[in-house]
């Protein structure tokens, strides 16, 4: 359990399994409201019925730890973190599926869920994340930024897609 500010409900981070229904649920708004919303281009097939569903249960496949944060038992963040595609950089685990709902937005859910995701990848060996985000997130790459995270080469998939932007952070 994590508070941002004096007298503000606490937040609570929990580790849930991939099928989670709050943290199905979280990833599906993602997709509707972020990956769909801004890049219906390169998202756009997975609206079509069942695709979403197929898509997230074999991303969940490659998933090690799922997240998901509540305040006052709503949910209102979910982070992941997965072993990433062949051609990957070495030894690294891949941030995945970073989302915290519009209202609970610059209130600390996402530094608790990088931290938390950190941690996890520490116990596990880890000494490289990775992660990709879209230039159509500036508020993302700048969190991840604040976090230690720098610009890095794309890997796959993210090297096939002419816009994305990859970034990575060294754990001591």
């Amino acid at each position: 359990m994590t508070s941002n500010a004096r007298g503000a409900v606490p937040l609570v981070l929990t580790s849930v399994p991939w099928a989670d229904p709050a943290g199905t649920a979280l990833r599906r708004e993602m997709f509707e409201r972020t990956n769909l919303a801004l890049y219906p281009d390169g998202f756009g097939h997975l609206a079509a019925p069942g695709a979403w569903e197929a898509d997230d249960t074999a991303l969940g496949l490659t998933c090690v730890v799922s997240l998901v944060v509540t305040r006052g038992g709503a949910p209102v963040g979910h982070a992941a973190l997965r072993t990433p595609d062949d051609g990957a950089p070495a030894g690294a685990l891949e941030v995945s599926k970073v989302y915290v709902r519009a209202e609970a937005r610059r209130t600390g859910v996402a530094s608790a869920l990088l931290v938390a995701l950190e941690d996890a990848a520490r116990a596990r060996g880890a000494r490289l994340l990775v992660l990709g985000t879209g230039p159509r997130q500036p508020e993302a790459a700048a969190a991840y930024v604040r976090h230690g995270y720098a610009r890095i080469d794309g890997y796959p998939p993210y090297d096939s897609y002419g816009d994305a932007l990859c970034f990575g952070k060294r754990l001591a």
